[in-house]
């Protein structure tokens, strides 16, 4: 009978509803039981497979524990559930589990009570299995193959049969082996080690696709090889062999599809598109070769009886059939065109099962590739050797290359790009410039650049560059300012984005989400945009920020997105959309661009300063305020720097901005200072190069100073450039800046500058890499590129690694890496300290976080490792509250020391003060020993003075930075019976629990009122809950804690800060030692025998409260003995 449907859309992309019955899920359950039973106490996380994961633990007693969303592909968020839930069993990916290992690689120190890991969905590599036993040396890794038509197939514990030498990890042993078929193409079984596709029988299999009974008819198929009436076998699409161990090893995908240049091709598709339009009967699409050579074939059998209005196709013999090319380019993709094509007389079949017989076709003809001409240089400048150059270039024949095709469109790429520069460079004897060849990709417009070059003109566009750029800077009379005021970001009901789909648009989009509660507006560029466009621009915004590693399902709410082209008039929308879009938006943020320091000014005129002027029409037509995200790239290299009113003569442009990318973007910020100058609301924000997210390490993938120090540490050289400075601003800093500055727009400052001040050096970076496990030596410039050449850049494309590709394509001189444009922020960083926003420090914290992404990206062979001071190896983690600063009263012993341990662990820099120097110095000794990154301030203050407790605020933020959080731990407790009368320690319980915390709050308030966020904790009591007898006064001490506390939350709601109070009940700290009244103490004081709290108990609360979202306040901590609640 059927139990129930789950949803799959498996590899058509199409949702199918599966229909399971009872006896699968069950009969699912006891095999899973026999290999890793569960019983009360174990206690299981789940995030998928409602049915099996969320009630295989309670049929057995144990306590499921559900994932949320937010933490489920987090690595730090996950393992800290884990961890604190306690969890004993739970599944991961494995490409989950390599991202988890890549932060914490001591996982099992982190986990000590996961006792099961399943591993499901991916086939997984010895590596990660090496890699998971050592960090998990007590728990069962268990590799498990199911599906939601079979579920349990295979499972094992990895542990007992791995073999260190093969490439993958065998699934396991079959769990029903009689019901386990491996078939070769005649659908007979294979004998073991051989393999072949994999089917399944048995009772475990669903009752087929709900409404789909071809489909189902497809997938199941009757069993053979089970006598049984009615037995039925699922056909699973993988292929796999069984080893002769009985293990079952999964070994690949049948009738896959081809992957090439990066594009997925589904074969089908292309042979459907060849036989329609083209006079051929029959038609079988396969690939050849490996990596960046690998080309689609296609193997054709002529249709000479019934063309129809079908071209006739003619292959030269090369292989090649440009006629055939320019047919498909109408109805296919580029990339889904043959590069080969192969005649026969008909198409190879099996010989049982019918069907073509891949591995029966020949191969393709080699191509007669044209090598670079070797003629006299002094000879003019011929189409014939361009045409020879191309072909050597993208490896085709010349043959098969006509005056009318586009290089990019017959498989040329920037890389290849770069490799013709060099080759029209080489042969005839002077420099050819790469951006005209991109701004003008055909053979008469490269012969043109050609030619420019050697007789010293530039293109005809660029030529009359500065009489192109006075006309391009002329604003439009009619976008004016119609009196609208500057909106701050958070008056703003809706927000248009533009460039959510690059690196620091994904980061606004993310930071707008978290930070305001406006409806987001992501412009998503289309080349002809339509409504219809919304779900595909949707997908590559959710791509971008899950690669990103920024991705919430919860943004759904909160955006839309608006299919547009900056290129096109009114963004390529309708008079009536864009009137629409008008009256919805207030505030707009351009972060958009066409980013490219190859094309020349031309090339990028349209989206660039045409799309900023077409901004500039809707926020005019609207009222919106505009922030538009320009770049460093507007000014020359300066090591001095610029200020933020600095702008590059127009008379200059052409010959100090040499690229069309700074060309465009100065022009489009000329737009934008004359819409201002008309009364528009606007402001301009200089970027510098942008890093990777300070915290997670995420980066732009296509950075050339990643590639430089990655491909630095794979060679043990690094370049000595003397004058390299590596300007490098974190993308999470540069996107809070922009949304911290549209905040508050009460500044007349129209232009920000959101780069570095101070670059670090290069030197500086390889050093504090050296720190962190990585060595290398040092090399002049030229030798290090030719070593780089010999042990990395040499090989064969797509044979090389990513980095390695990068730099292949676009080695940089000597002189430009010394050409940096640095930034001046005098007129903004006192705009962001005055609201609490600090530069990430360039220091040997963030590039451990940024080598352990590029570890986790597969750049590095291994994880940085920081050399302790005892010698040995260890790592520091980025904590939650790193970057913060906390200050903690009270901090020599107890709670207040372990609360100081605990928020250095998360990475805060602590400042820590009480009376005792020694005690501090001890506990500073303590935290610096554990090696948390962060910085350690001890300072000598008594709570009880006014004075100390400021002297000891203003230090901290001149020497920590603005305070963030404060933790007044500082308290006396006494036992005193109220008849007898010990007025010294009842004014001691006032001066310091009462006046004290005053004293804290009169000192960091204000300041964070300013900034417009922090959190102030205070340590009360469950007596500031209920009266204890014995302990009157100081109840009293702690229900005025609790009045002030309550008063300050309520008076600052909506301020940003945060207010919470935790309420310890018994705890082995110093207090029980003070009192002095021993009738109180023997009447009340006495023990009850229950185990009271450890200081570090009320210090995880503590944590608790202050790593909490900033949304998310934690008011009230009550936190007692088990055995003595009031």
């Amino acid at each position: 009978r059927l139990a129930f449907v789950s949803y799959s859309s498996g590899t058509t992309g199409q949702p199918k509803g599966i229909a399971n019955p009872h006896r699968a899920a069950v009969r699912s359950y006891d095999l899973r039981f026999k290999l890793s039973d569960l019983g009360p106490g174990d206690r299981v996380a789940c995030n998928v497979f409602f049915v099996w994961e969320m009630l295989r633990p309670l049929l057995r007693g144990a306590t499921v524990v559900a994932i949320p969303d937010a933490a489920s592909y987090d690595p730090t968020a996950l393992v800290g559930l884990l961890a604190s839930r306690r969890i004993t069993d739970t599944l991961m990916t494995p490409t989950l589990l390599a991202t988890v290992l890549s932060r914490h690689p001591e996982l099992g120190k982190r986990l000590p009570d996961l006792r099961s890991l399943w591993l499901n969905g991916e086939v997984v590599t010895t590596d990660l299995c090496r890699r998971a036993l050592d960090a998990l040396p007590n728990t069962r890794l268990l590799n498990v193959y199911s599906a939601s038509e079979t579920h349990e197939v295979a499972a094992g514990d990895i542990r007992t049969f791995i073999d260190l030498e093969a490439r993958v990890c065998p699934v396991g042993p079959t769990m029903d082996p009689s019901h386990i078929y491996i078939l070769d193409e005649a659908g007979n079984r294979v004998k073991n080690n051989v393999s072949g596709e994999l089917y399944v029988g048995g009772d475990l299999l669903a009752r087929g696709y709900l409404n789909l009974p071809e489909t189902t008819a497809k997938a199941f198929t009757p069993d053979p090889f089970d006598k049984r009436e009615g037995a039925r076998m699922y056909k699973t699409g993988d292929l796999a062999r069984v080893l002769p161990s009985g293990l079952l090893e999964i070994t690949g995908r049948a009738g896959g599809m081809i992957k090439t240049r990066g594009y997925t091709v589904q074969p089908g598709a292309v042979e459907n598109a060849i036989v329609k339009h083209l006079a051929v009967r029959d038609c079988a699409v396969t690939s050849h070769g490996d990596g960046l050579e690998r080309q689609l074939v296609a193997y054709i059998v002529p249709d000479n009886q019934e063309k129809r209005d079908r071209a006739d196709i003619v292959i030269d013999e090369s292989g090649y059939s440009p006629g055939a090319r320019r047919t498909l380019s109408a109805h296919l993709a580029l990339y889904m065109i043959p590069a080969l094509w192969v005649q026969l007389d008909q198409l190879p079949t099996h010989g049982v099962s019918g069907k073509t017989d891949l591995k029966a076709l020949p191969p393709p003809p080699t191509p007669k590739v044209a090598s670079s001409p070797k003629e006299d240089q002094n000879t003019k400048i011929k189409m014939e050797t361009i045409i020879k150059l191309w072909a050597a270039s993208l490896n085709m024949p010349a043959s098969a290359i006509s005056e009318d095709l586009d290089f990019f469109d017959i498989g040329g790429h920037s890389l290849i790009l770069a490799d013709l520069a060099n080759r029209f460079t080489k042969e005839f004897g002077f420099p050819v410039p790469l951006a005209p060849l991109a701004g003008t990709p055909t053979l008469q417009g490269h012969l043109d650049a050609i030619r420019d070059a050697r007789d010293g003109h530039t293109a005809a566009v660029q030529g009359d560059l500065p009489a192109v750029l006075r006309a391009d800077c002329i604003l439009p009379e009619d976008i004016k300012s119609h009196g609208q005021p500057m909106r701050q970001l958070n008056d703003a009901d809706t927000v248009l984005l533009t460039g959510a789909t690059g690196y620091l648009g994904a980061s606004l989009l993310k930071g707008l989400i978290e930070n305001t509660s406006a409806h987001i507006l992501c412009l998503v560029r289309f080349t002809e945009p339509s409504s219809d466009s919304r779900p595909a621009g949707m997908a590559r915004v959710r791509k971008n920020l899950i690669d990103l590693g920024f991705w919430d399902d919860s943004m759904l709410d909160r955006m839309e997105i608006l299919p547009g082209n900056l290129s096109r008039k009114r963004l390529g929308l309708s008079t009536e959309a864009f009137t629409e879009l008008a009256s919805r938006v207030q505030v707009i943020i351009h972060a958009a661009a066409t980013v490219n320091l190859v094309y020349p000014y031309a090339a990028l005129r349209n989206a660039n300063v045409g799309g900023t002027r077409e901004i500039l029409r809707l926020a005019s037509k609207s009222g919106a305020t505009l922030h538009h995200v320009s770049t460093n790239g507007v000014l020359t290299p300066s090591v001095e720097g610029w200020s933020e009113n600095a702008m590059v003569d127009i008379d200059d442009v052409p010959d100090k901005l040499l690229d069309g990318y700074g060309q465009t973007k100065w022009v489009a910020e000329k737009l934008v200072y004359e819409a201002a100058r008309r009364g528009m609301p606007c402001k301009v924000y200089r970027p510098g190069t942008i890093s990777g997210h300070s915290v997670t390490g995420s980066t732009n993938t296509y950075d050339l100073l990643n590639a430089l120090i990655v491909e630095s540490l794979h060679v043990g050289c690094a370049p000595n450039v003397e004058g390299w400075f590596a300007e490098m601003t974190p993308v999470d800093f540069v996107s809070a800046a922009i949304i911290t500055l549209a905040n508050h727009t009460d500044s007349k400052q129209l232009v920000y500058h959101l780069g570095d001040p101070n670059p670090v050096s290069a030197s500086g970076i390889f050093h504090s890499l050296t720190e962190l496990g990585y060595s290398t030596s040092r090399l002049p410039w030229d030798d290090w590129v030719s070593l780089w050449n010999e042990k990395r850049g040499s090989g064969r494309a797509g044979d090389i690694p990513f980095t390695a590709e990068i730099l292949r394509g676009g080695m940089p001189t000597a002189e430009a890496l010394q050409s940096v444009t640095v930034l001046k922020d005098d007129a903004t960083q006192p705009i962001l300290a005055k609201y609490g926003l600090r530069r990430p420090k360039i220091d040997s914290t963030l590039l451990e976080t940024y080598m352990r992404h590029f570890y986790a990206r597969g750049w590095l062979s291994r994880p940085p490792r920081r050399k302790q001071a005892n010698g040995t190896s260890g790592k520091i983690n980025k904590g939650r509250l790193a970057g913060k600063v906390a200050v903690v009263m009270g901090a020599s012993s107890g709670i207040g020391a372990a609360v100081g341990a605990g928020l250095a662990k998360e990475g805060a820099h602590v400042a820590l003060a009480a009376r005792r120097m020694d005690a501090l110095e001890a506990v500073k000794a303590k935290i610096t020993t554990a090696g948390t990154g962060g910085k350690v301030l001890i300072q000598k203050a008594d709570i009880t003075s006014k004075a100390e407790v400021e002297s000891l605020m203003q230090n901290v933020s001149k020497t920590l930075g603005p305070i963030d959080i404060l933790v007044s731990c500082a308290g006396v407790m006494y036992f005193t019976m109220m008849a007898n009368n010990k007025t010294d320690e009842w004014e001691r319980t006032v001066d310091v629990n009462c006046k004290g915390l005053l004293h804290c709050l009169s000192s960091v308030v204000p300041g964070m009122l300013s900034r417009g966020a922090g959190h102030i904790v205070a340590i009360s009591s469950d007596a500031g809950r209920k009266v204890f007898p014995g302990l009157g006064v100081y109840s009293a001490s702690k229900f005025f804690v609790e009045a002030t506390l309550q008063s300050l939350r309520l008076e600052t709601a909506g301020t940003g800060l945060r207010v919470t109070s935790i309420q310890p009940g018994n705890t082995a700290t110093e207090l029980l030692g003070m009192s002095t009244d021993a009738e109180a103490i023997k009447k009340y004081g006495e023990p009850t025998g229950a185990k009271v709290l450890d200081a570090e108990d009320v210090a995880l609360s503590i944590v608790f409260a202050v790593c909490q979202p900033p949304h998310v306040a934690v008011n009230e901590v009550l936190i007692e003995p088990r055995d003595e609640p009031i």
